[in-house]
């Protein structure tokens, strides 16, 4: 059913798992064309009552594939503009979820890796990952959502920062600034996880799901317009010389 992820499902806790660590978890168009299909699956579930978004290997998710993005800078910008719009909505498609989500990054989580982390309710990480918005230093505006996303989670200041300077921060700063909610050991993350998760199935299911419609509304207002900008401003970005360079680079190490 799935080639680039894995889905599972038990006592009212599903269990979404990025599975192709060679690639570090890449969003490939392999995991952009199986994401959104495993996230309507989830919601079919009646009887999944959280959900626990989670990795193979060492990274989380790397963000954009670096061979798509080269293949990128030779499309129009109209093709560009419109492609970004799908990617985006693949990944954040997470925000439908009517249940609790709670993201366990067992790894590094970077550029959209981390922007499609912010869909999550709750992000849990492991102590040695790292995360960062590093859209900028690829000479690629931000996009998915992260420029509304980021702000509504860590606030302005510290969204400009990350934004702006595109460092990388590890999980002890993430949880000071409020990025993350918990840091565990590696080899303890992923039963933390599921054992809030099983916490949280337990509850009610019609409170439950209220509570997290009303949570999400927050991030959901004023997120598709955002996401139409970044779209058009990412189309600007596959064209400059700035990105090629950048993405040469990368090719190189």
């Amino acid at each position: 059913m799935f080639t680039s992820l894995e889905l599972e499902q038990s006592d009212g806790v599903a269990v979404l798992t990025l599975s192709n660590p060679d690639k570090r978890n890449a969003m490939t168009p392999e995991l952009t064309e199986e994401f959104p299909r495993a996230i309507e699956t989830i919601r079919n579930d009646a009887d999944v009552r959280a959900l626990v978004v989670t990795n193979r290997g060492s990274v989380f998710c790397a963000g954009g594939d670096l061979r798509g993005l080269e293949a990128q800078l030779d499309w129009t910008p109209e093709q560009n503009r419109r492609y970004m719009g799908h990617f985006y909505r693949a990944y954040l498609s997470i925000l439908n979820v009517d249940v609790p989500v709670i993201g366990a990054l067992n790894g590094h989580a970077i550029g959209a890796g981390l922007s499609m982390a912010l869909g999550c309710d709750l992000r849990f990480a492991s102590e040695g990952a790292k995360l960062g918005v590093t859209y900028l230093t690829l000479g690629l505006y931000p996009g998915m959502g992260t420029t509304h996303l980021l702000r509504q989670t860590v606030g302005y200041a510290r969204a400009a920062d990350l934004i702006f300077t595109g460092r990388v921060v590890t999980a002890a700063e993430a949880l000071e600034m409020g990025l993350v909610s918990r840091v565990l050991a590696s080899d303890e993350l992923l039963d933390v996880s599921l054992a809030t998760a099983r916490e949280i199935a337990a509850k009610p299911a019609s409170g439950m799901r209220m509570a997290k419609r009303a949570l999400v509304q927050e991030k959901l207002t004023g997120l598709e317009a955002a996401l139409d900008h970044e779209a058009t401003a990412q189309m600007s970005s596959f064209s400059s010389p700035e990105m090629r360079q950048a993405i040469a680079q990368l090719k190189g190490r």
